[in-house]
């Protein structure tokens, strides 16, 4: 192998890199490859407990990946508390709360850690959910938590959004399709057709030109998204004209915080069919109905409860105006085998027994299978 054919392994491969995605526990990306069939991805088997990887389209025409999250903190008229055990403050009230703060994926109160979200723009904006209700008075505040679970899942907004998003991107999207042709098929063939003595100059000021194109449009677009992330977008913008790899994925920079804020079932109701709609929305309605139980069994904080009500509330409406009965969501599994005779309602694991709980739902109790009229009379 030459040194030339070497460097042109290496090239695929840096861009193999850019093509993959760290998907962090609570997000779901949404992906399409010619913008018609989106596809939703929590995660691969590659990876650990801490996230782990998805692939974009590699070929043209480019496609583009979305990034929604689920609200990771409860909230209620008193204060808040993190889903889960994620966070390393537990619940803080909000007359205790004297200063709130988002440094990168970290959300701080009073100057600790809080929890860390699963991105920058999450953290940014739980931030200032935060801020906006320590103003208010209690009783205020349930209003207040109400809109914000229902801007979470505004299909109008979700659509306005990606609608500008188009407009402001179309000259970005042809840039990078190009550069990928231009690349990966224009470049070789010109070199075997010529040799890299003859050409080399042309070729390079060509890949300079496209590569500085596209971090101006990219600018341009970030900005009109993301105005406050100036740190940000000066490191994208020396990367993209530096590194052509990194900027045929440009587009995905834009893209991927796009809907970050909104839920995944609201974004799945913009771009994804009605089936997997249903498909996402199961597992976070059986959530909702069957909570896990912590320390084996501990019932929920008042925390827990009120936000859990208000957010119930949201995703039922939610699933009506989708035409998606709730109750159909909480059907029971279909029986591995004779030997299983209760399932979680959570998780739906099968069991051999009815009795105890699942432990890996915090000991939810288990519920047992019903028997057809058919096998009790046999």
């Amino acid at each position: 192998m030459s040194d030339l054919e070497l460097l042109f392994l290496v090239l695929v491969c840096l861009y193999g890199w850019e093509c993959a995605c760290w998907v962090r526990p609570g997000s779901i990306a949404f992906i399409t490859w010619l913008g018609k069939k989106w596809r939703p991805l929590s995660g691969s088997a590659v990876g650990n407990q801490s996230g782990s990887f998805i692939l974009t389209p590699p070929f043209p025409p480019l496609g583009n990946v979305l990034s929604a999250n689920a609200l990771p903190i409860f909230f209620s008229s008193e204060g808040v508390v993190p889903v889960g055990v994620g966070g390393a403050a537990g619940k803080v009230r909000f007359d205790d709360i004297k200063t709130v703060e988002a440094k990168g994926r970290r959300l701080l109160l009073n100057g600790k850690v809080f929890l860390k979200a699963a991105s920058v723009g999450l953290a940014d904006y739980l931030a200032q959910c935060i801020k906006s209700l320590s103003k208010l008075r209690a009783p205020e505040r349930n209003a207040a938590i109400e809109k914000i679970l229902r801007e979470t899942f505004d299909a109008k907004v979700i659509e306005e959004r990606w609608e500008k998003f188009e407009q402001k991107t179309g000259a970005l999207n042809w840039l990078v399709n190009w550069l990928f042709f231009y690349v990966f098929a224009f470049i070789p063939m010109v070199i075997w057709r010529f040799g890299l003595k003859m050409t080399w100059i042309g070729l390079l000021a060509g890949l300079l030109l496209i590569t500085v194109s596209i971090a101006i449009f990219f600018q341009r677009a970030h900005k009109a998204f993301y105005p406050k992330a100036e740190d940000e977008r000066f490191t994208h913008f020396l990367t993209i004209m530096l590194s052509p790899v990194t900027a045929i994925r440009a587009m995905d920079i834009v893209s991927r915080p796009l809907l970050e804020t909104f839920h995944p079932l609201a974004v799945a109701g913009v771009f994804c069919s009605a089936e997997k709609l249903r498909e996402l929305a199961a597992p976070v309605w059986r959530d909702i109905r069957f909570p896990t139980l912590r320390g084996g069994g501990a019932v929920l904080s008042g925390a827990d409860e009120e936000s859990r009500a208000a957010f119930r509330k949201t995703v039922e409406n939610f699933l009506k105006r989708n035409k998606i009965n709730p109750d159909e969501l909480l059907r029971p599994p279909q029986p591995l085998d004779d030997t299983s005779i209760a399932y979680c309602p959570r998780c739906l694991s099968q069991f051999m027994k009815t009795d105890g709980g699942c432990p890996d739902c915090g000991g939810l109790p288990l519920q047992a299978f019903k028997k057809s009229v058919s096998a009790a009379v046999s």
